[in-house]
């Protein structure tokens, strides 16, 4: 899926201390077994990580005071011409 991808690449950006100050970047991805690529515009910044119960001990954010989100917007579809 290429939104999916798109966001994943969007959260290894560098991230901003939040999303009205997360500088936007392109990202173009190439679908896989096809001749499209796909263009989005990607940013990412920091949050604070939710609220976990004391029951959940072994849960992994427990660990973490806060996370990388990211979104992405799609741009367009280019094709590549046929060689």
């Amino acid at each position: 899926m290429p939104r999916q991808a798109a966001l994943k690449a969007a959260r290894t950006l560098d991230p901003a201390p939040s999303e009205e100050e997360a500088q936007r970047t392109t990202l173009r991805l190439r679908e896989k077994g096809t001749r499209k690529v796909h263009e989005y515009e990607g940013w990412a910044w920091k949050d604070s990580a939710p609220e976990v119960d004391e029951a959940d001990d072994d849960f992994w954010l427990n660990d973490l005071s806060d996370i990388t989100k990211a979104n992405v917007s799609k741009q367009g579809i280019e094709y590549l011409d046929e060689e």
